[in-house]
């Protein structure tokens, strides 16, 4: 959006530190906990976007979260309690050539190989089929699958915002894991549930996406993200007018 905000008159610099002119500040940190200790001081005065969204981590919010004794009888799945499939943490923290050796070992047993598939989230029938070392790591949760249907369709939602700017959308698939890159159909949404909102908040995020279901008549949050992308037209009027949303951190 930054090219929009120049379009506008606005000056955007982006740096490892912020801007001692800056008007306003954007923490753009592609991890899930931040280390207060590591972000730098913004200029008096200034507000810092996401400065509150230290932590979205899934356990922080997950209404699905089950335990090894739940009396749940139906699917599951299991995540790592980082956002984005922990990628972003493993490409800071680990040796690359070393996780490239271990991804392939998890494409063909993940299982065996003790953490799940690259960019794959693993369905399985029952709590019982979920491995103990799941359960014993923390990097990892289990989670109910209480899909959203439309006849033979699963469909996932998402909310993206940046101050009282938003909007949303609703993508139809036949594979459970409902992506872009699955998807048969999608529509837009004029506006985000309750239950979004709260989540939104509950997680400190001013700019960010939020991606859910709706169940039985109630919205369920199942992802947080605070480093959003866009994929489509940067001209596109719903994204001109997210952009805009900037202004209420200006004012």
């Amino acid at each position: 959006m930054d090219a929009i905000w120049r379009e506008a008159g606005h000056e955007v610099r982006v740096g490892k530190d912020f801007d001692p002119a800056a008007d306003v500040a954007i923490l753009h940190h592609n991890v899930s906990l931040i280390d207060p200790a590591l972000v730098p001081p913004a200029p008096k005065g200034v507000y810092v976007i996401n400065g509150a969204a230290r932590d979205i981590r899934k356990r922080g919010y997950s209404q699905l979260q089950v335990s090894q004794d739940t009396d749940w009888n139906g699917p599951v799945l299991v995540k790592t309690n980082d956002n984005h499939f922990g990628i972003p943490e493993r490409r800071i923290y680990k040796s690359r050539h070393v996780e490239r050796v271990w991804d392939k070992l998890a494409q063909w047993n993940w299982k065996l190989a003790r953490r799940l598939p690259y960019r794959t989230y693993p369905f399985l029938d029952h709590v019982r089929d979920v491995p103990d070392w799941v359960w014993r790591d923390s990097a990892y949760l289990v989670e109910r699958f209480v899909p959203e249907r439309e006849g033979d369709l699963y469909s996932i939602r998402g909310w993206m915002f940046l101050g009282d700017r938003g909007y949303g959308w609703r993508i139809f698939a036949h594979d459970p894991m409902v992506k872009t890159g699955t998807m048969v159909r999608y529509e837009y949404l004029e506006e985000a549930p309750e239950e979004v909102l709260a989540a939104r908040a509950r997680c400190g995020v001013d700019f960010g996406k939020i991606d859910y279901v709706v169940h039985d008549g109630r919205a369920i949050v199942f992802d947080v993200n605070k480093t959003p992308s866009f994929a489509g037209d940067p001209a596109s009027p719903r994204l001109r007018n997210l952009a805009l949303g900037i202004e209420d951190f200006l004012k």
